[in-house]
């Protein structure tokens, strides 16, 4: 009977310890890879929330100093302040500073809305100022758009931070088997 017992006991041993390990993976995997993301509708964040759910990396919203207004991001506007941030590509709005040990990530998702077929100056400030500590990191970027793709944002951002590993980026919503696969690219 006592062997029994010990058999019992050690195979609950062996189920906890398996998933501790499991779990520690899990964990060690969020710590490798975080979510950045500028919303001003909400639609980029409800993305990210989908790049969250396949990989759970922890979600970090980007804010800038100076939130955008309804105005600030009206495209018929030529005085607006996303057409003045298109038209003058050396405009960088700053933004507030973000919580995260670049040396614990191996890939960061960057997420913003496409405004004027490309990514708002709010994610070129972002990369501005963690360049240095992004270099040898997996850039990952998508976007949310009503109709642009993201070939032209990819373009603008390769162009612009040749110096980092930015890969080819997607247009969200998609489903779960396009996220993964854009991932393992």
């Amino acid at each position: 009977m006592n062997i029994f017992k010990y058999i019992f006991v050690m195979a609950v041993v062996l189920a906890i310890s398996g998933c501790m390990v499991q779990a520690q993976t899990k964990n060690d995997s969020n710590m490798k890879s975080v979510i950045v993301y500028f919303t001003h509708s909400g639609n980029t964040e409800l993305a990210a929330k989908q790049v969250a759910e396949a990989t759970g990396a922890k979600m970090i919203r980007l804010l800038p100093e100076q939130p955008y207004s309804s105005e600030d991001v009206d495209w018929v506007n030529e005085q607006s302040r996303c057409t003045q941030e298109h038209l003058d590509q050396s405009l960088r709005p700053a933004i507030k500073s973000v919580d995260i040990d670049f040396t614990k990530v191996d890939t960061v998702f960057v997420g913003f809305p496409i405004w004027w077929h490309e990514e708002p100056a709010v994610i070129r400030t972002f990369l501005n100022n963690y360049g240095e500590q992004l270099k040898g990191k997996v850039i990952l970027p998508f976007c949310t758009s009503y109709e642009s793709p993201m070939s032209e944002a990819d373009a603008t951002l390769k162009k612009g931070y040749p110096a980092l590993k930015i890969r080819k980026g997607l247009r969200l919503p998609a489903k779960s088997e396009e996220i993964k696969k854009w991932i393992e690219q």
